[in-house]
Parts: C-alpha cells; sequence; structure tokens
C-alpha cells in the first residue's frame, strides 16, 4: 500500500483522526485522534454508542480520545441542554483514557444551539481536570461568525476546512487567499483538513498543527 503524508513540513504536528477500526497511518504514529465515543442527538433522545477500535496501535502513541455529538439532520432537538449531562460524562471518560494531555468534542451546533453550546464547552471544561487540556472542533464557518468564538472556554480550536457545505467554494477561497478574514482563533494555532480536499500545502502550513480526515478510513495506506 502506498505510504501517504500530509503536504505541509513535518516538524509541525499531523494528526489523524481515527473511527471505526482504522489502521494508525504511519505519520500519525506519534499521536492520533480516536473517535472514543458516539453520541446521537434524534429529538429528545440521547443516544449512545463505542468509538473506535483502531488497528495496532502502539503503546508508544499518545492518544487525544475524540466525543463525536452528532445532531440529526431531519430530527434536531431543540436545546442541547437534555443531553449536557450524558456529554459530560462521556467527555470524563474520555479524559481518564487519554495518554496525550488533551481530550476533543466534536460537536457541530445549529446557530438556534450557539448560547447551548457555548454553556456545555464551559462545564466541561470545568468538569475537567486542569491538567487536562480541551480542543473542540469547529465548523468552518463559524470562523465568520465572531460571538460563536470569542471567548470561547477551551484550550485548541480545530476549525474544519472540509465538507464545508453549500459554501464551500467560497469558505475555501477564504481559507486559501484571505486568512485575516478568519477568527484569529482560526489562523495559525491549530486546523482540521481532509486528504480528499487538501488545500495547497502552504495552507497547512501556517497552523502550529494540524488534524487529518480521510473518507476511506486510511484503509488504503500503510
Amino acid at each position: 500500500m502506498p505510504t501517504w503524508l500530509p503536504p505541509l513540513d513535518l516538524s509541525h504536528d499531523a494528526i489523524a483522526w481515527l473511527w471505526k477500526d482504522a489502521p494508525v497511518p504511519a505519520f500519525s504514529r506519534a499521536a492520533v485522534a480516536i473517535v472514543d465515543r458516539h453520541i446521537w442527538l434524534v429529538g429528545d433522545k440521547v443516544l449512545v454508542r463505542p468509538g473506535a477500535r483502531p488497528q495496532a496501535l502502539n503503546r508508544a502513541t499518545k492518544v487525544i480520545p475524540v466525543v463525536h455529538v452528532e445532531i440529526d439532520a431531519l430530527h434536531p432537538p431543540t436545546s442541547l441542554r437534555q443531553a449536557g449531562p450524558i456529554v459530560l460524562d462521556a467527555m470524563r471518560s474520555a479524559g481518564r483514557a487519554s495518554t496525550s494531555g488533551w481530550v476533543q468534542l466534536d460537536l457541530e451546533a445549529r446557530r438556534s444551539q450557539r448560547a447551548d453550546y457555548r454553556d456545555l464547552v464551559h462545564n466541561i471544561r470545568a468538569t475537567l481536570p486542569r491538567k487536562l487540556k480541551l480542543s473542540v472542533t469547529a465548523l468552518a464557518w463559524w470562523c465568520r461568525s465572531g460571538p460563536w468564538l470569542d471567548g470561547l472556554d477551551a484550550d485548541e480550536v480545530v476549525p474544519m476546512f472540509f465538507r464545508m457545505g453549500r459554501d464551500n467554494a467560497a469558505l475555501r477561497d477564504v481559507v486559501a487567499r484571505q486568512p485575516t478574514a478568519l477568527h484569529p482563533l482560526c489562523r495559525a494555532g491549530s486546523a482540521g483538513f481532509s486528504r480528499q480536499e487538501a488545500f495547497p500545502a502552504d495552507v497547512a502550513a501556517r497552523y502550529r498543527r494540524t488534524y487529518w480526515f480521510d473518507e476511506n478510513a486510511w484503509k488504503d495506506i500503510e
């Protein structure tokens, strides 16, 4: 199988997102972000299922557990508050599984859920040990809407510059050509990219740490 490397200077941290039974790609053997728990919000129901079981995970590889919260497109909850205690419990459990000193929340909140989302992030930060750092993913359009990210109580924000929906072309142009139009938290710290929707190498090289998504779950590389 061919080896694939992110298009950036490998002095930067490059981390693969893993789910299902994905193998660990060679570039990410120092650290991986693994989906530890799936939480699915359907109307007033909160469904929970276990996360990934990666193949051949080396003991030396640092793990960033990820709690993935999915909001049902057809029957979204009116509020995130009902799911709050379950998400908090999942984040505490993920924190205990962390060997990297980090834990990550992946939740694509809607505009109507912004206040609930910010409260949830604040509550997660408050419930986690201070020595454990909190990472949160962010939809790309949040980077163009200041109130989403201003003062967010997280140690790291990871804007996801892929699967950007109907505004994909416009947002890609902003990310590639007008980075100063992005929120400051989306410009240089951390960012998420897709192997299938990669930007020119100089875009990823702006960031100190990059996360990488693969549609094929890394099954076709070493």
